[in-house]
């Protein structure tokens, strides 16, 4: 006989490890957390842009790559970014949030908990863009952690009036 109480526990994507994900259910995940989060807010629900989305993809890469956990030269970077490129001559702006964690902490709830308590990455995440993409790397910038570990990258843009 089937009991309540026999039943298994399902946990959301919001709450699982990223050893227990995709990459891609992970993204989606935190871009899901930070959309409720802007919504909460009443702030409108970020629009996915693929031009976003390569640019987090490629400094996950980088940042995993080379064992680095920093912005880099952001002056620089940015104007490489094809949402930026697309966006001429009337112009874009970005923004990115960065995190890394293992284990438990690498759970999209834990990653937005995380951002949402660092004034910076907060302010970032409830300012007035318009587009985001995430992207989760299943491996740590820093050396020996990478097994169970997350990087991940979220990238802001807004069109300029």
């Amino acid at each position: 006989m089937f009991t309540p109480s026999s039943r298994p526990t399902v946990m959301s994507d919001f709450d699982l490890p990223i050893t227990a994900l995709t990459p891609q259910r992970h993204r989606r995940a935190v871009a899901q957390l930070v959309n409720e989060e802007r919504r909460e807010r009443g702030l409108p629900a970020l629009r996915y842009a693929s031009s976003l989305r390569v640019s987090a993809r490629a400094w996950a890469v980088v940042s995993v790559r080379n064992s680095r956990f920093d912005h880099g030269n952001w002056t620089s970077r940015v104007l490489r970014f094809p949402f930026i490129l697309a966006g001429r001559p009337r112009g874009r702006v970005v923004g990115e949030n960065l995190a890394w964690a293992t284990g438990a902490f690498s759970t999209p709830r834990e990653i937005v908990r995380d951002w949402m308590s660092s004034p910076g990455h907060r302010a970032n995440i409830l300012r007035n863009w318009q587009y985001g993409a995430v992207w989760s790397s299943p491996d740590a910038p820093e050396p020996g952690r990478q097994i169970d570990g997350v990087t991940v990258v979220h990238h802001f843009g807004r069109k300029l009036a």
